[in-house]
């Protein structure tokens, strides 16, 4: 899908980029009903957002190759994104990223965090509820 110069795609599925540049949301195929409410992490098979974007026009230069996203209230990697994979046309499997979770006191609680397994560092974090879904 395109919209706003660039095209989401990552984890089994796409999402919307117009408006969402900083709101993270799961991907599953929707009707325009169902589209302002995410569904439960596990049903739609990842989190999607600007740490997973790929440009309209192919740029990768300066994206983000792998990232894992970890709940921090079980402090394990509930979702994970490799370019290399999805670029092979397979969607991103959590054994796919090898990652240990080294749990960090300064993470958000009650949350998903995005570490971009090259550095190491949180890129993005955003608040979730029991089931996974992020908290708008």
């Amino acid at each position: 899908m395109l919209a706003a110069g660039m095209s989401l795609s990552a984890c089994g599925g796409a999402a919307e980029a117009a408006g969402n540049a900083g709101t993270p949301s799961t991907s599953r195929s929707t009707s325009a009903a169902e589209s302002t409410m995410p569904s439960p992490a596990s049903e739609a098979g990842g989190y999607e957002g600007w740490w997973n974007a790929t440009p309209a026009n192919g740029n990768l230069a300066g994206f983000r190759q792998e990232t894992v996203s970890v709940n921090t209230r079980t402090n394990t990697v509930v979702d994970a994104f490799s370019r290399k994979t999805n670029d092979a046309g397979r969607p991103t499997l959590i054994s796919d990223v090898p990652y240990t979770v080294v749990p960090d006191p300064s993470w958000p609680a009650d949350s998903v965090i995005i570490i971009d397994t090259t550095t190491n560092k949180v890129i993005e974090s955003f608040r979730v509820d029991l089931d996974g879904d992020p908290i708008r």
